[in-house]
Formats: C-alpha cells, structure tokens, sequence
C-alpha cells in the first residue's frame, strides 16, 4: 500500500465510473426487461391449471390406452401377444412417470418465477 498515491487512486476511480456508466444497464432498462418478462409469464407460460387440465388429458388417453390394451388382450391369450402388450405397458408407466418429472420441474420453476415476479412488483410498486 506504499505505493498508492491519489493520482493511482484517481485512475481507480475514473475506471470505476467509466465501468458503471457503460456497462451497467440503466434502471429504464432493468424495468424494461422486467416487464417483457412479467408479460412472458403471464401471456406463453401455462398456470396451474393449465397444466392440471393438460396432465389430466394425459391420464385420461392412457386410460383410454390401458383399457384398449386389457381388450386386445381378452381376445388375443397367446404368450407373445401379452409379452409384446406388457412392454408397451411398461413404455406407458415410463413415459408417465417422465411427464409427471417434467410437470414437477416445470411447476417448481414457475413458483420460482411467480415468486420473483411478485418480489419484483413490490420492489417496483
């Protein structure tokens, strides 16, 4: 620190503010982003209910294909067609359990969204 002078200081300092006034993005900008983003959120991203309804739909058709499946399989006892019927099963149960992944994810991050969203309306507010 025995090398330090104001003229080394001064530098510092005009570095600094040359940083801060070019890099930095304005306030005007920050709420510009902020809003495209809340706009996003509430205009493209599916709500709970949303995706409730659209998880349901999926249960549904997968009902629909089980049951299609236990007819086949009443009409069809040979040991070939039921081991060819319980690997799509076990494909169906796969898929299922990667959307209800997908859907816990997804449902996390917009919660994570949702709370920043609100932290930044009162901020703003």
């Amino acid at each position: 620190m025995a090398n330090t002078t104001s003229e080394k200081t001064h530098a510092l300092l005009e570095k600094l503010s040359e940083y801060v006034m070019r890099e930095l993005p304005t306030r005007r900008e920050v709420d510009g982003k902020i809003d495209k983003l809340a706009e996003y959120v509430m205009h493209e991203v599916p709500n709970r209910k949303e995706l409730e309804m659209r998880l349901g739909e999926v249960r549904l058709e997968i009902e629909k294909r089980i049951q299609r499946i236990e007819e086949k399989l009443d009409q069809k006892a040979d040991k070939k067609d039921i081991q060819m019927i319980l690997n799509g099963m076990d494909s169906m149960v796969k898929s299922l359990d990667d959307i209800r992944t997908e859907q816990k994810a997804f449902i996390s991050g917009l919660r994570r969204v949702e709370k920043r969203v609100e932290a930044l309306e009162k901020k703003v507010g």
